[in-house]
Order: C-alpha cells, then structure tokens, then sequence
C-alpha cells in the first residue's frame, strides 16, 4: 500500500485553498464591479427622473388653466334672474287669466278692456286727452315730481304726461303716498352724480354692494308698488359704472322694475348692460328745459315731436317748472301732430 507523507498532503491542500482563494477573489471582483455598475445606473436613472420631474413642475406651474370670468359669472347670473322674474311675471298673468274663465260665456261690452300685465290704478285725472292719433308715438316725462302743488301743475296742462316721483325724504315725506293715485306713475330714483351738490338722502352710489342695492331697490318697490318703470334722478357717475350698472339691473328685474335712462351723460352703461341681459332699452330722447325759457322749451317740444314722426316713438324728460308748463300748454297744436302714451306703451 502507496504511503502519503506529510508533505504530500501540504501541497495538495495548499494548491485547492489557492485556488478557492483565487475563484473566491473573482466572484468578490465581478460581484462588486457589477455592483458598482448597477449602482451608477441607478444614481443616472435617478438624476434623469429627478430632471424630468424638476421639468415637469415648471411646465405645470406655468399652466394657465382657463376659468370663466368675473363678467361671464355675473351675466350667466343676472341672465338666469332675469329669467326667473319674468317666469313670474307671466305666471302672475296667467293666474289672472285662469281666475277670469268662467263656465258660461259672458257677453263682452262693446270696448273690450285690454288685458294689461300688471293692475293699473285708477285715472284720477279728468282732463280729456286732446291729442291726436297721428303721426308716432311721444312719451313725456316729468321729473322730480314730490308734491301736490307739482301734480296740480302738471295737471294744468290737460296732456297726459307721465309723473315721475321722488322717493320720500324729510323734504318731501308725501311723496309715494300722492304716486298711489296718479295712472301710470314711475319712481325717479336717486344714483350718484359727478358733481352735484343738492344730492338726495337716498342716493344710491357705485360703492354700493349688491346686497346695499337689493335692499334698497324692495324698500323702493314697497313704496311704490303699482309703479313698473324707473328711472334716474341725476346719475352721472354711477350710469357710466358698468358693474354698478350691473348690479341694479339685477335689482330691478328681482323686483318687476324696468329701467328708462335718463341719459344724464353720453357714457351711459345702461344700454350696454340691458343688451347683455337681453332686456329692451329705453332711453330719453329730448330734454325739454335743459335750457330755460318757454320759447327754447317749445323749440325742444318740436324737436321731441319731429323725432316721434320719424322713428316712430320717441321720450322727452321735463320738469315741473313753471315755463315748462307754460311752453307745454302752448303747445298743444304742435303735440297734435303725435300721439302722447305712457311708458308702457312704447
């Protein structure tokens, strides 16, 4: 039997420990190279994701997301009052229809009273009309009336003009009470001016929020509640305020009110405004005694006629001095020429 000495087995264990040492050293190298690779991988793919998100934030925060604006909210708004106002309206019409059907049919008089939209208070004036039914149609306005001594004026004439009352003050405290038996009366409502030193107490302004406005415009509709029609008493500065302009619109439409402007300066919004809410406008035509004197006011008279005849319907503002009066009475052979109505009727 082939002996092995000591020698021999040092040689054979030194030689396979070398080379587990050796393949052990490999593994170790390779591992760690690849795991240095893997590594500097990853830190790239994570710098590249960390760039793209950096990107993609600057790209977001610069995103400018459209949204409706402030005058689109507001028109959709006011549009969707309006309309809700007039459902109203129509439906307070047809409640009054519905009331009048009756199960025999009763003979009609020979006028048949027009059916109106709203009750209209008694005539209390018993003047006849003398004008005429020809030619276009004239509205005359008669601004801050207050007073029984204004109406008795304006009576004097024998036309019928339209009264346009003041709200109550201490000044005039009987004002809405004396509008309840005038046919066809409208409230001259206060709104801030440019300039103007005998201002009102209640004078609405273009500060006013829209709640300051509602409040005041149902406060106004209590007063007066057969008047249908506004319109304003100075106003300069807040007629030419577009929001302002927007948000007693809003008002008014709420509370069965349509606005007539009084056109108190050329920059007017009232017109712009109806037109986006898709209300009519109504606007005055002619101021009869901008100028005083009867003879510039019969001028005016004229003019406001002519321009009847030639559009058809046309609206003139006075006042209740005494030589509007007097030019109104000598005029009486020239207003023949058209037909004098109320504001309704245009």
């Amino acid at each position: 039997m082939k002996k092995f000495s000591f020698f021999t087995l040092s040689s054979f264990s030194l030689k396979h420990i070398a080379f587990v040492l050796v393949v052990t050293i490999m593994v170790l190298v390779v591992g760690g190279i690849g795991y240095v690779l893997g590594w500097y991988q990853m830190q790239q793919q994570k710098s590249h994701l960390e760039i793209e998100n950096r990107l993609l934030r600057k790209q977001l925060a610069t995103m400018v997301v459209p949204k409706p604006t402030k005058e689109e909210c507001f028109q959709e708004t006011a549009l969707i009052r309006h309309q809700m106002a007039e459902i109203r309206r129509l439906n307070a019409i047809l409640d009054k229809l519905l009331a009048q059907v009756k199960p025999h049919i009763v003979p009609l008089p020979p006028k048949p009273t027009p059916v109106v939209s709203h009750p209209k208070p008694p005539v209390v004036s018993s003047h006849p009309n003398p004008v005429g039914q020809k030619g276009g149609k004239l509205v005359i306005i008669i601004d801050d009336v207050s007073t029984a001594r204004d109406i008795s004026a304006i009576r004097s004439t024998g036309l019928p003009l339209v009264m346009s009352f003041l709200p109550p003050t201490a000044g005039h405290k009987d004002s809405a009470l004396l509008a309840q038996n005038i046919a066809g009366a409208m409230i001259h409502l206060p709104l801030e001016a440019v300039d103007y030193k005998g201002e009102e107490t209640i004078t609405l302004r273009t500060t006013d929020s829209q709640a300051t406005i509602d409040a005041q415009i149902q406060k106004i509709k209590q007063l007066y509640p057969n008047a249908h029609y506004v319109n304003n008493h100075t106003g300069s500065k807040f007629t030419a305020d577009k929001p302002a302009m927007e948000r007693l619109m809003m008002a008014l439409s709420a509370n069965g009110l349509r606005f007539v402007d009084s056109r108190t300066i050329g920059t007017s919004k009232a017109k712009e405004v109806e037109e986006s809410l898709r209300i009519p406008y109504l606007g005055r035509d002619v101021f009869l005694d901008h100028d005083a004197g009867v003879a510039a006011i019969k001028r005016q008279i004229v003019q406001a006629v002519s321009l009847a005849q030639r559009k058809g319907a046309a609206i003139a503002i006075g006042h209740p001095h005494p030589d509007t009066i007097q030019a109104l009475k000598e005029s009486k052979g020239v207003l023949n020429q058209v037909t004098l109505v109320g504001i309704d009727k245009i």
